[in-house]
């Protein structure tokens, strides 16, 4: 007797017969109805994040795209003979969960680092694939699905192998984004990321589970169960938190960086929490007009411009981005330069004149600040985009 032969012999054994029995029952019970309320709880948690834009937008969609599968597993439960299309959905849906959570994590540590269409694209290519091959190979006017090509592609958008290799992926970028940042984050949003972390890790466990026992029907929806029980519990945990800790979810792990350092430092400052907001707005609107390119902004001088002092516009920039004057200044540069490189890299002809045009005023600092965001020299940048 193999592993899998064993394990299916004793999850039998153990698990009562009367739930192997009902894994797809005929009418809804009130585990259902919970299920339900609580995808509806999710799809209203996520909508709430996605307005909040930036990296809430990713975990936004990563509880909608539970909520859905959670819904649709549950419609599936009450009349899986009748159930139209014959390929459930959440086949392709389970394909954002990885790439939606990574992009959280990754954005909520630099939430001031811009991503390109192109490359936050890519991490969704198999979610887009596989939406479209369901839209194609389903036909809802039979309930069997044909044989050949078209049986397939059904077979492979229902691959628990698939998914597995998908989960494995996401969750070894994941883990790798953790360990990189843990020390660098404070308790409770190390606490935060750690159960991201082993709440994937659960989803991964569970696929594979899946493709080990993909022809023990039964076991099969036991383990649509415990999905359902997971996100479950997942979207109860995320809507308690918004409600009693929104901080941890939404905001950027960067602005809450050295926290207590900054409390102490500003202890004496006169500068109130409204004030402190007032003028943050002031700082970000005075970006947008793009008052970095002006090659000899200072600190007193852009203070004179939002009518404050040098001293508490220093302290917004450290309490609310972390950062000191010219990083913040030279980050908005930067961006800037990668925007004119990024526009038309084949017709960059000098580099003197993208420093200038960025507002920096010299070429050791716009090197030392290029080098530190893409960990390579402008021209190194230029080439590999020309390549």
């Amino acid at each position: 007797m193999d592993i899998v032969s064993a394990f299916s012999f004793w999850t039998k054994a153990i698990l009562p017969l009367k739930t192997l029995e009902t894994a797809i029952p005929s009418e809804l019970n009130l585990l259902h109805f919970i299920f339900i309320g609580i995808s509806l709880l999710g799809a209203g948690v996520g909508s709430y994040l996605i307005f909040l834009k930036k990296h809430n937008l990713y975990m936004g969609v990563f509880i909608i795209a539970m909520a859905a599968i959670l819904l649709e597993l549950t419609l599936l439960w009450w009349d899986g003979v009748l159930h139209i299309p014959k390929i459930p959905f959440y086949s392709s849906i389970s394909f954002l969960l990885g790439p939606s959570l990574f992009l959280y994590i990754q954005k909520k540590v630099y939430p001031h680092q811009k991503m390109k269409a192109t490359a936050i694209l890519q991490y969704f290519v198999i979610f887009i694939i596989s939406l479209l091959s369901i839209l194609i190979l389903t036909n809802t006017n039979s309930d069997m699905p044909g044989n050949g090509l078209r049986l397939q592609g059904i077979q492979l958008l229902n691959s628990y192998y698939l998914k597995s290799f998908y989960f494995a992926f996401f969750l070894a970028l994941i883990i790798k984004q953790y360990i990189k940042y843990r020390k660098r984050i404070d308790s409770m949003d190390r606490n935060w990321l750690r159960i991201l972390v082993i709440f994937f890790f659960s989803i991964f466990l569970i696929s594979i589970i899946g493709a080990l026992f993909k022809d023990e029907f039964s076991l099969i929806n036991v383990t649509r169960y415990v999905i359902a029980y997971f996100f479950s519990v997942f979207i109860i945990i995320i809507s308690f938190l918004l409600y009693l800790f929104p901080a941890i979810v939404t905001e950027p792990l960067q602005i809450r960086l050295n926290n207590t350092q900054i409390k102490e430092k500003y202890q004496n400052s006169g500068l109130t929490i409204a004030m402190a907001s007032t003028l943050r707005l002031q700082l970000l609107s005075s970006m947008e007009e793009k008052m970095f390119l002006n090659p000899t902004l200072s600190l007193e001088t852009l203070a004179k411009k939002l009518n404050t002092d040098r001293y508490s516009l220093s302290q917004v920039i450290n309490q609310e981005f972390n950062k000191n004057f010219y990083e913040f200044i030279n980050d908005y540069r930067i961006d800037e330069c990668l925007a004119h490189i990024d526009e038309n890299p084949h017709q960059i002809d000098s580099i003197s004149d993208l420093i200038y045009a960025s507002g920096f005023n010299n070429k050791v600092s716009f090197y030392n600040a290029f080098k530190k965001r893409k960990s390579m020299t402008p021209v190194q940048y230029i080439k590999a985009l020309n390549q």
